[in-house]
């Protein structure tokens, strides 16, 4: 006991501590070596010590989305653990010893005799906000580096598809731009095709598979007697725009069989071409469509606070987070014409995709995801509901604490919230849950000015 008293007084942390309370903590307290690479603290385990470095260096880690982070090292003379201690909660981060460590141990009711003494209380508390500000930068700068990469990978999985399909449309009507030329040819050697212009049918509208697959099948076989090649394919394209065999054979009465066979061939690979054209049209426009989204969603080229529509970013958030929300209905009621306030659009956005991430975490693939904005009195109010399980009553008050998380180790930092907390604060706004086993709903209340 006297050598761990020693050791303590030497330390600035408690060199100017009565002698009677370093006794009575010295007593319930033991001193440890440690191997290096040894953890002494694991995330999310129960609070029961406060460790005092004599020597050596500590690792302090948080576990993320796919890795590890550093939060701090610390050396001689510093504490760690206090502060799951003095919240009576789970520990927020794991600590490990980078280095062989000689260390002090002193147990829950042995703080408790420590944090008697106001001097001990003011250090800690020194110590304890120096510490969380640190990490805290530290963990936001993380979870914005995860939240982009997240939103990388969505947006190259959305832009894949288009991209994909701008590929596949354009080799394919390489192809058909080469058969198309071919049939002109042939049927360029023949004088008075047709006796009028060719019959612009009307595109169906909606058609139930088993019906597409009837009439293909018809249309097949009426170009397969006219031993037209590729008739499948040419079949598929045809009923798309209109065509059925009783059309096909109206418009090619009075042809010989073989002009009826190259009129058909042409006519059915100009419809083929058109259709392609068509894709890459719609795919090229997506992935015009997604720039801008980005480009919106990030508020380039625009101030960092204007006078905006808060719910301007909900939509295109919803875009982004598309990927994530597969499986999921959504119930977008947002009111026209809503008053502005003055705000950084790209702050707002972070708010909408955080709390559209955890919603979508909550229902794992499967429920309701419902956005309302309204104007109520002096007020501009949205609320973003889910039909997750909702969240445990004894934490609800909590979940806006920094480092505070209902996932999973690994699964979360527990500063989402707490960033929309802050964010919303920062506009006037103010922000509110409700949850109970159906459910639960963020509300912001956005005043008026």
């Amino acid at each position: 006991m006297n050598d761990i008293a020693d050791v303590l007084r030497g330390l600035p942390y408690f060199a100017d501590l009565p002698q009677t309370l370093l006794d009575q903590v010295c007593r319930n307290s033991e001193r440890i070596e440690v191997e290096a690479e040894k953890v002494i603290i694991e995330e999310d385990s129960l609070s029961e010590d406060m460790f005092v470095i004599v020597a050596g260096e500590l690792r302090v880690t948080k576990q993320g989305a796919d890795r590890e982070v550093t939060l701090a090292t610390l050396g001689p003379g510093e504490v760690v653990g206090e502060i799951a201690l003095l919240d009576n909660a789970p520990r927020t981060a794991s600590v490990t010893t980078a280095t062989p460590a000689t260390l002090i141990r002193i147990p829950a009711n042995a703080f408790e005799d420590l944090i008697q003494d106001s001097r001990v209380v003011r250090r800690m508390f020194r110590t304890v906000t120096s510490r969380l500000r640190g990490i805290e930068d530290t963990l936001r700068h993380e979870e914005r580096m995860a939240a982009l990469g997240r939103m990388a990978a969505q947006l190259m999985h959305e832009l894949n598809n288009p991209a994909a399909a701008v590929g596949r449309s354009m080799a394919r009507a390489e192809e058909v731009y080469v058969d198309l030329g071919a049939a002109t040819i042939d049927l360029a050697g023949i004088a008075n095709v047709m006796d009028g212009p060719i019959p612009v049918p009307d595109t169906p509208d909606g058609l139930d598979p088993l019906t597409r697959s009837g009439l293909e099948e018809e249309v097949a076989g009426w170009l397969e007697q006219r031993k037209v090649d590729g008739a499948w394919d040419l079949a598929a394209a045809l009923v798309e725009d209109g065509w059925d065999r009783d059309l096909l054979e109206t418009t090619v009465t009075g042809l010989d069989e073989d002009t009826a066979s190259k009129f058909s061939r042409w006519l059915g690979l100009r419809v083929l071409a058109s259709q392609l054209i068509g894709e890459v049209r719609i795919a090229a426009g997506r992935i015009s469509e997604l720039v801008r989204v980005v480009k919106n969603y990030s508020y380039l080229d625009q101030g960092p606070v204007q006078r905006i529509d808060p719910t301007d970013g909900i939509r295109d958030t919803l875009i982004l987070l598309k990927h994530k929300l597969r499986g999921i209905e959504t119930v977008i009621d947002l009111e026209p014409g809503l008053p502005t306030i003055e705000a950084s659009g790209r702050d707002l956005n972070q708010v909408w995709t955080n709390l559209i991430d955890n919603a979508a975490d909550a229902m794992d693939g499967s429920g309701t995801l419902t956005i309302e904005a309204s104007r109520e009195d002096e007020s501009v109010v949205v609320r973003v509901s889910d039909t997750g399980p909702g969240i445990d009553p004894e934490v609800v008050s909590r979940i806006f604490d920094p480092f505070f998380t209902t996932k999973a180790p690994g699964q979360g930092t527990g500063l989402g919230l707490h960033t929309v907390h802050t964010i919303v604060n920062r506009t006037g706004a103010d922000i509110s849950v409700e949850s109970d086993p159906s459910g639960t709903t963020f509300t912001i209340r956005f005043p008026i000015d």
